[in-house]
């Protein structure tokens, strides 16, 4: 059985948890337990509680890329570096900045996040290309941008304060499911676009279906073209469940909710997905 549950989102599932700019998953997976993504630190404690998760019980916290809303929790949740690795790209302990016309934000690992890295370096675990972190549950490392569409539109993202390095989110990654179903998908935010990252993992599975897609998939600000290109696209892909989540926004989620009708489904902190589960032997592809 698979069994995942979301701890920290945008918006809530039920009424006695807690929200947040952010996004974290439990994954338990035929008894194995994993965190991916730690949310931005305000919620991951008392959501996981009232959702009777058990934060103590991970068997490895994979980290979907560096921002803080991604990694703000990582003290709450990382209380065994000595036994817990910790799964993520090297790109995502570089400083990061959104700078706008009139504004300038650190977008990157909170200070309290840095000093507890920088205290256990020896428990982590780099994934620039596909590693399973648990049985049958793999994170993708770097993910090639092949579709120019999802790249057309750059954010204010950078790795200097000027504002003269954009950020090129190369430590943005995916989490997957390999089942005897089809593979699930755990997107933190999507950086490298959505169907990038669909077509990789498939690409590495063999071209397995998509028994589900879950997670942030950062298209908030999408222009109506994009929108539209992203929602055919997804169409064609066929996934079981889609249920955006985090930094997808408003207005893509209505999208997607009239485009996949009955296989539409709410995300939101406390949103629980399960799914029958046939393990399936996976190695890793060679892309081409």
């Amino acid at each position: 059985m698979i069994r995942i549950t979301i701890i920290a989102d945008n918006t809530a599932h039920r009424p006695d948890v807690r929200t947040e700019h952010g996004f974290a998953c439990w994954v338990e997976a035929d008894g194995h337990k994993v965190l991916f993504d730690t949310g931005a630190g305000q919620v991951l404690r008392a959501n996981a509680a009232a959702l009777g998760v058990p934060l103590e019980q991970a068997e490895a916290i994979a980290l979907s890329h560096g921002h803080y809303d991604h990694t703000g929790g990582l003290p709450e949740a990382w209380m065994t570096p000595d036994q817990t690795p910790l799964f993520l790209h090297a790109g995502a302990l570089a400083n990061r900045y959104r700078v706008g016309a009139t504004d300038l934000k650190v977008i990157g690992m909170p200070r309290p996040v840095r000093d507890l890295v920088a205290q256990h370096m020896p428990a982590l675990r780099y994934t620039n290309a596909p590693t399973e972190i648990a049985p049958h549950v793999w994170v993708t490392g770097y993910i090639p941008r092949k579709h120019s569409e999802e790249m057309s539109e750059p954010e204010p993202f950078f790795l200097d304060p000027s504002g003269q390095q954009p950020d090129p989110l190369v430590d943005d990654q995916a989490l997957y499911i390999v089942t005897g179903h089809g593979v699930i998908v755990l997107l933190g935010c999507a950086h490298a676009g959505v169907i990038n990252t669909l077509d990789y993992i498939r690409e590495l599975t063999g071209q397995a279906p998509l028994l589900a897609v879950i997670g942030g998939m950062h298209l908030r600000a999408a222009s109506p073209a994009r929108l539209t290109w992203t929602v055919e696209q997804l169409q064609q892909r066929h996934p079981g469940v889609l249920a955006p989540a985090h930094c997808t926004g408003p207005s893509a989620m209505e999208a997607l909710a009239t485009a996949f009708g009955d296989r539409y489904r709410s995300a939101g902190a406390g949103a629980v997905f399960e799914f029958a589960n046939e393990p399936q032997p996976h190695k890793e592809k060679t892309p081409c």
